[in-house]
């Protein structure tokens, strides 16, 4: 029976219907609140995950790119000139500054830093949320440019396009995103560490590196690219060669950030790498001084071999014979780590997850043909004659973003083991990763093939289309392979969710 309440000042009748309604709007309430606190959490794992997941969506978008107009290299008909360009340019920045760095960098590094240093949170919580939700609106800024500049924004083309003020201002968001939680993962590592310089762990060296990099070579792009921008607005002639400017000086800038970026992106993939394989291995690896060395060593050398990036563009015989010189030497540093890498991986007595070792083993495979591939270009008479073809781009693609994508799934295997969570290896899963890897091997493999053929890049419609079919084929394999392990991978991970509740591992 409902119980009533007569109010004599406004005749309302308030029962139990309505205490019920306010039930459920307090509910509505209460959820929208813990949603708004998830959201504007500051928690070292809560911002982790949102780089995550910004970096998985940026991924699928700068893929999804990278299918068009491979589509357009098969098939000529389906994309304009401009939209082609376009196109490159947004897969380039995408995958670069939105997709690479927030994952290997962001998410790991918040992820791991806390425990290794043995503290509960990085030491400036909100300006670490603060690196972070700056990224959301460069990237919407930058795909709403469309420009078609290119991913390196050469001038003079870059002085003409339209959209190029976006991306601009986008990168500077992004570049300020990555100097604040650099600064931030630096000052914790070195003020909160609970241990000696030396017994700190690979991956936070790795990071460290990393940081200092960034610091170092993040200003000077950001100089480069607001020169485009007086160049382009008010009436400067840096980069105009008709009013004594130098295009070449934009190269220098850029380079002198984009060769450093290529181990920014690499060397967490390292520092996950080795401890990953300590995992496995159920030991410490043997000479881990010495791959901190080798880190250090490929970070110093790695900021002075910028302008191979430039050998067409007129440098003389002497400064051409250092940079041939400094970039193979960057092969020693390498070798040391890829050979105790080795070392530790077949001495393994005791294999803790098959599925980690064979991406383990891709990852050395990729990166071991992307690293040889890189000796060979690195002789600037060799270069000349590759450097405008597709053997560039197998070259980079293979460092920068087939050796990555395998060392972020080894270092996402690694992550779970602090949560004592191993991925099942089912058949299926079994069967598609290793697709996966085939294919994806594949599609760069056949651009190597398709350089030494003289097949030149930057062109959005070529008279041989057979050879890019074949790419796209295996681009298309790769995709659903890799969408097909995947969601394996959650399933696993979903049928284990019951018996990770029991024992605590999560509520």
């Amino acid at each position: 029976m409902m119980t009533e309440f007569f109010n004599a000042n406004n005749c309302h009748v308030v029962g139990s219907n309505s205490s019920h309604i306010m039930g459920e709007g307090m509910q509505v309430q209460t959820s929208q609140v813990s949603l708004l606190n998830s959201v504007m959490s500051v928690n070292h794992v809560d911002v982790a995950i949102y780089y995550l997941l910004v970096g998985v969506f940026s991924a699928v978008l700068g893929s999804s790119m990278s299918f068009l107009f491979r589509l357009q290299l098969s098939y000529p008909i389906l994309l304009t000139s401009d939209l082609y360009n376009s196109l490159v340019t947004l897969h380039g920045l995408i995958m670069v500054f939105f997709a690479a760095m927030p994952t290997a960098i962001g998410f790991f590094a918040n992820l791991l830093i806390p425990y290794h240093c043995n503290v509960p949170d990085l030491l400036f919580p909100r300006m670490n949320a603060l690196s972070f939700w700056l990224l959301p609106g460069s990237l919407c800024m930058l795909v709403y440019s469309m420009a078609c500049a290119g991913w390196t924004l050469y001038p003079p083309l870059s002085t003409q396009s339209m959209g190029v003020e976006h991306s601009v201002f986008s990168l500077h968001l992004a570049g300020i995103s990555s100097l604040v939680s650099s600064c931030n993962f630096m000052v914790t590592m070195m003020s909160t560490r609970s241990q000696t310089w030396y017994s700190l762990s690979l991956f936070c060296w790795s990071i460290l590196l990393v940081s200092l990099l960034l610091v170092m070579s993040l200003p000077v792009l950001a100089v480069g690219i607001t020169l485009i921008l007086t160049d382009k607005h008010l009436c400067t002639c840096f980069y105009d060669s008709s009013i004594g400017g130098d295009p070449v000086l934009y190269q220098h800038l850029f380079w002198f950030f984009g060769h450093p970026e290529v181990y920014v992106v690499i060397l967490p993939v390292f520092g996950l790498f080795s401890m990953s394989l300590a995992h496995s291995s159920l030991h410490r690896l043997p000479g881990e001084l010495s791959l901190v060395l080798a880190m250090l060593s490929i970070a110093l050398i790695g900021s002075v071999v910028w302008a191979h990036h430039m050998y067409t563009s007129g440098m003389d015989i002497d400064t051409r014979s250092y940079f041939t010189a400094a970039t193979m030497i960057i092969a020693v540093p390498t070798g040391v780590k890829v050979f105790t890498w080795l070392n530790s991986l077949l001495s393994t007595k005791r294999m803790t997850s098959y599925g980690l070792i064979l991406v383990q083993c891709a990852f050395l495979t990729a990166f071991s043909i992307g690293g040889t591939s890189g000796i060979i270009l690195s002789n600037a008479s060799v270069d000349h004659y590759l450097h405008d073809t597709y053997y560039v781009v197998a070259h980079f693609h293979l460092v920068m973003a087939l050796s990555l994508v395998y060392g972020i799934l080894v270092g996402l295997m690694y992550s779970l083991s602090y949560l004592q969570i191993s991925v099942s290896m089912s058949p299926l899963y079994s069967s598609s990763t290793a697709l996966f890897i085939v294919s994806s091997l594949s599609v760069f493999s056949l651009m190597h093939y398709q350089g030494y053929s003289a097949m030149p890049r930057r062109y959005f419609m070529h008279s041989d289309t057979s050879s890019h079919a074949l790419v796209t084929f295996c681009l298309l394999c790769t995709i659903l392979s890799f969408a097909l392990m995947l969601m394996e991978m959650l399933y696993s991970l979903a049928c284990m969710r019951p018996n990770m509740v029991k024992t605590g591992v999560v509520n």
